[in-house]
This record gives structure tokens, C-alpha cells and sequence, in this order.
């Protein structure tokens, strides 16, 4: 989701359980399922519980940092405000919510997250991280589907944002979500570059996959075996993406490290993405995410 260095212009061509759960839930309830196909399994330690928000109702978000009068890194359309992202329900879940609208002729407000928790993948370890999310719009009283509106642009995401060094520590895109007004656009990426603001991979690292409305799993897997590291991501426990530095000459994943968790809703982009002046996200339109956990183990 950072710096539109990114060149995402390309992105256009590429087609791309349960909540209020409590802290003693069992570590693979939430992916038996991914666990069935990860090779990675084999000899591995048990799983240890590193970091969780289930976004109950009596809870608070004191485990974030809320973004506030900041614009998007890619959109100047689009200011992050803190009171945009609080707890709220849907489908009887108690969910982190950020909602975006618009704000002015052609200015939109929205939210942005970002966990004060970050982790360092060290040498024979696996993370796993996990969010269920959906992605909704409204129109007076009625719901409607993401794919309806246009120019929104939400985002679950690791980097390093503690520093401003994006993208030497690299960046890894679980999940970014395009709206076209009938129609979405899906993909995981990669990104990084040796120096402040230059990304050497270009879009190579794109992976495009396809998600329907309604309630989605997202799963980040981060493996160092033996110094070589890989990067998969997973949809409702279907992998989508493998990377290893063969991806491209200049990833370099070895340097990743010292990752926060973020989720934000961006509205349109600086680089042609989307068509600026047909941007509509209804009355508002929604990110949920029903829980996020992060899970280590030693392999």
C-alpha cells in the first residue's frame, strides 16, 4: 500500500471463524484448513499466541495507533482521521470498522490503523498472521457490495512505519482491493528497494486472485528456514501467492524485518488507477475486520 512509487497503473490489467472469540480459543481453530497444505508443518514446534484483537464491544483500540490528519501515501484525495476508525458491529460480530465518505467537491475522509506491536522474523521460525475482513458500502438505509462503488482502495498490510527507511525493510500486501463500480480488483505484493523511496521491484510481485462479497479470511505466512526465506499468502485457506527471492534479482527478503500491522481504506490515487472525477463510495463505504492474530512458532 506504500508510496505509489509502485507504479500500480499496471495493476488494471491483472485480474487480479468466528468473531468476539476469546483469548483461550485454540491457536489452529482459525486454520486447520491452511494447516492442511502448508509443507512448512513438518517438524515444526507448536504455535505461541505473539499478538491478537478480537475488537470486542467493551474493548477499546489501545493496542493501535489511529492515524490522524494525514493524507494517503498514494491519493491526496484522501485524509486519515482518527474518530474513523473505532469498534462497531456487523453480522453480529463486534468488529474494528473504518469507514470512509466524502468531504468536500472532490475530498474524502477515512480510516487508517496501524498496530503499535512489530515483529522480526529470526532464523528457523514461521509467523502467521491472520484477519477475517468485509468490505461493504451504504446507500441511505440499504447495504450494498463492495464491487458497487468506485475508487476505494482498502488495504491489510506489514511494514516498517516506525522509521522512514520504506521500503530498505520491505513491505509485504496481504490484501489491497480495488472498486471499479461493478466490478474488483484483488491482489497480494511485495515490495522493496536498498535506498529511501525507491522501489527496485516494480510491479513484478503483483498477484492477482479473486474474492467474492462478504466475509473473507487473509492469511501472511513468514518462514526463514535455514536463512532462505519464503512469503505465502493465503485466501479462505487457499494459498494465492509463493514468493522467494526468485521473484525478482532485487527482492531481497532476508531484509525484511520489524513489521507493524496496518489496515487502512484509501479513496483514489494520484497515478491513474482509478479515474478521479467517477470516484463513489456511496454514502460510505466500509472496511470490518471481525479479528487479527498473529501466531509464532520455532521450525
Amino acid at each position: 500500500m506504500k508510496m505509489l512509487v509502485k507504479s500500480f497503473g499496471v495493476l488494471l490489467l491483472i485480474y487480479f471463524a468466528s468473531a468476539c472469540e476469546t483469548e483461550d480459543v485454540t491457536l489452529e481453530e482459525s486454520s486447520n484448513d491452511i494447516e492442511s497444505t502448508d509443507e512448512s508443518i513438518e517438524k515444526a514446534g507448536p504455535w505461541s499466541r505473539q499478538f491478537t484483537d478480537n475488537f470486542n464491544t467493551n474493548g477499546n483500540l489501545n493496542k493501535w495507533e489511529r492515524t490522524h490528519n494525514r493524507a494517503d501515501y498514494n491519493s491526496s484525495r484522501c485524509t486519515y482521521r482518527n474518530w474513523n476508525a473505532e469498534i462497531a458491529s456487523l453480522d453480529g460480530r463486534s468488529c474494528l470498522r473504518l469507514q470512509a465518505y466524502k468531504s468536500g467537491s472532490d475530498s474524502y475522509e477515512s480510516g487508517h490503523v496501524k498496530s503499535n506491536f512489530d515483529f522480526h522474523l529470526g532464523r528457523n521460525e514461521e509467523y502467521r498472521l491472520t484477519a477475517r475482513i468485509k468490505l461493504i458500502a451504504r446507500e441511505g438505509n440499504n447495504y450494498k457490495g463492495f464491487a458497487e462503488t468506485y475508487g476505494a482502495w482498502p488495504a491489510f498490510w506489514t511494514v516498517n512505519e516506525r522509521s522512514n527507511t520504506w521500503p530498505t525493510r520491505g513491505e509485504i500486501d496481504i490484501m489491497e482491493g480495488y472498486s471499479f463500480g461493478n466490478s474488483a480488483r484483488f491482489a497480494s505484493n511485495l515490495f522493496y528497494g536498498q535506498n529511501y523511496l525507491q522501489n527496485q521491484l516494480g510491479t513484478n510481485a503483483e498477484r492477482g486472485y479473486n474474492v467474492g462479497e462478504g466475509w473473507h479470511t487473509y492469511q501472511q505466512r513468514w518462514i526463514n528456514r535455514n536463512g532462505s526465506v519464503t512469503v505465502q499468502i493465503y485466501v479462505d485457506g487457499n494459498r494465492v501467492a509463493n514468493y522467494t527471492n526468485s521473484v525478482d534479482n532485487d527482492l531481497k527478503l532476508e531484509n525484511f524485518n520489524d513489521h507493524n500491522i496496518i489496515f487502512n481504506l484509501n479513496v483514489g490515487s494520484d497515478t491513474g488507477i482509478f479515474n478521479n472525477s467517477r470516484i463513489n463510495i456511496l454514502w460510505n463505504t466500509y472496511m470490518y475486520v471481525d479479528y487479527v492474530r498473529l501466531d509464532k512458532r520455532s521450525l
